[in-house]
């Protein structure tokens, strides 16, 4: 209680409580100073990280119940979720941290997410399961916000009447090119000497007019 007491006298100093761990501390100067709970030290640190770090679940559960942020940021972008990860032994605290909305793609400085500083198989396994139920949600979200906004009739109709135009325009193409090839086709066989109606051949014509002939001769004699 003396150090409770004194903690309070030198100014309240909410870090050093919840990084020790003196949940009672934390309460007194939480209750006296409100907005001490979002506070920073020197390394831009709140209590919450401090908190997080020494692995102290129930100021930690305190912390997030009277308004601490979850994903602040320390002076190298570490939250409160990288310092629970770096710590394998607070596997319960990691959780209690995502359950409050801890990100888990939050990135330090130099990259690192949450899973990148796990230090120990169980608190890794646990957020690789959270990453497969987050990715997960957000194809169910998709799905239910494409199921919560269906398209208008006048939207399918316009649809549809595009889908009408585009097939007719294809259809148009379509016999614009038989037509096409069908006169290429009659233009190769007249230049070829293939007309369709055969020509009629010299000899009969000769013969049909030298039988005429002689029949006007045979009337004149």
């Amino acid at each position: 209680m003396a150090k409770t007491q004194k903690s309070t006298d030198l100014g309240g100093d909410l870090h050093g409580a919840a990084r020790s761990g003196d949940l009672v501390a934390v309460q007194s100067i939480c209750s006296s100073n409100p907005l001490a709970i979002n506070s920073r030290d020197k390394h831009s640190r709140t209590p919450l990280h401090l908190a997080a770090w020494s692995g102290h679940a129930l100021v930690v559960n305190y912390l997030c119940k009277n308004k601490a942020d979850v994903g602040a940021a320390a002076m190298d972008d570490m939250g409160a979720i990288h310092f629970a990860a770096q710590k394998g032994s607070h596997l319960e605290l990691a959780k209690y941290l995502v359950k409050k909305g801890a990100s888990l793609s939050a990135k330090t400085k130099v990259g690192k997410i949450p899973l990148d500083l796990a230090s120990s198989d169980e608190v890794c396994s646990f957020l690789v399961e959270c990453k497969k139920q987050s990715n997960k949600g957000d194809l169910n979200g998709e799905k239910k916000a494409k199921e919560a906004h269906p398209k208008s009739p006048s939207q399918e109709k316009t649809e549809g009447s595009d889908a009408e135009v585009a097939e007719d325009r294809h259809e148009e193409e379509e016999e614009n090119e038989k037509d096409e090839s069908i006169k290429r086709k009659g233009d190769e066989d007249d230049t070829n000497g293939n007309s369709p109606m055969p020509k009629k051949a010299k000899v009969a014509l000769n013969h049909l007019l030298t039988s005429d002939d002689g029949q006007e001769e045979e009337e004149i004699a």
